[in-house]
């Protein structure tokens, strides 16, 4: 495997309380390990982060751990105000620890939209999912999150959208989306964005959702979980990541179980999607964020330790393919 040359990262979030004195905790850490491209430690809800601006200025309400559209004038567009305290913390402090990329992790406009309710009921068909307009509006919104992240020093802007999974299958996108109208969306999501551009999906993926994503000229890297959903390998069409010159980001350790994979496991797993994608692998990471990996003494700390052994794993695994005996 000699040429290979792979960058390992994490998607965002880890099972510790918030405060900033964890944040500089997890600096450390990451900057211990030799993660080389470490996102802003999210250790608050990845939905509540970048909603609260949104009821700051009364255009959604909370309520019972849901959101609720309150005042959302049409044709109106609405840009990111304030800041994320986590998030310049870490930019500032990471680079005095030498850290050359940083990685912004930012819900993105189907995942955000899917967790606003714009009616009464339940389910998605009561969210703004259904409403193609509503979340190319949420997409701006979104957009001038990514600008703002851009110019704290963050140079990995990835969008991370669970949502997407469910929204795309295997034959038809549901509430009458079309691919060209999620493509709209990625294209507003990174206009003027500098930086590279990539997209997080945990979960079963469609190979119409893999499609749609490698085509999107709006992206460059594809993240996308593999250790806990290996039927994931099938999908991957090497031909089209080459032809678009996409990079698969790949989960390779699991975000949930808190057992910490065998170094060799995790090897054979990378391996394969080498293999498979010849070549074409960047940001080796876990499948998915930490913030709910638990163990059974309901330890954050335990949880967190683990967390890192599992980087460490990644870490290691990445070395020894690079640099083989």
């Amino acid at each position: 495997m000699k040429g290979v040359l792979m960058k390992t990262s994490h998607v965002g979030s880890f099972p510790l309380e918030y405060t900033m004195e964890n944040v500089r905790r997890v600096a450390l850490d990451l900057r211990e390990i030799g993660l080389d491209v470490p996102p802003y430690p999210q250790l608050r809800n990845f939905v509540d982060i970048y909603m609260e601006p949104l009821v700051k200025r009364n255009l959604v309400s909370a309520k019972n751990g849901e959101y609720h559209i309150t005042t959302w004038p049409t044709n109106v567009d609405f840009f990111f105000e304030g800041n994320i305290v986590e998030a310049e913390f870490f930019s500032d402090y990471a680079k005095t620890l030498g850290f050359k990329w940083l990685r912004a992790p930012v819900t993105g406009p189907f995942t955000l939209s899917s967790k606003i309710y714009l009616r009464e009921g339940g389910g998605l068909e009561a969210t703004g999912l259904t409403d193609v307009v509503f979340v190319k509006s949420m997409a701006k919104y979104v957009n001038s999150v990514l600008k703002y992240m851009e110019k704290l020093g963050y140079n990995y802007l990835f969008i991370d959208e669970p949502i997407l999974g469910v929204l795309v299958g295997s034959r038809r996108l549901l509430f009458n989306w079309s691919e060209k109208d999620v493509e709209a969306v990625l294209e507003t999501v990174f206009t003027n964005i500098g930086g590279l551009h990539g997209i997080h999906v945990c979960g079963r993926i469609s190979r119409k959702l893999f499609n749609i994503l490698a085509e999107s000229p709006s992206l460059q890297i594809l993240n996308f979980e593999f250790h806990d959903s290996p039927e994931n390998i099938d999908v991957i069409d090497p031909e089209k990541l080459s032809s678009t010159n996409k990079l698969l980001a790949p989960g390779v350790a699991s975000s949930k179980n808190p057992l910490v994979e065998d170094l060799n496991e995790v090897k054979r797993l990378l391996q394969t999607l080498i293999e498979k994608t010849k070549g074409r692998v960047d940001l080796v990471s876990a499948d998915c964020g930490f913030g709910g990996l638990a163990t059974k003494s309901g330890s954050p700390l335990e949880a967190y330790e683990i967390a890192l052994k599992k980087l460490v794993v990644i870490k290691k695994a990445v070395l020894e393919i690079e640099n083989p005996p």
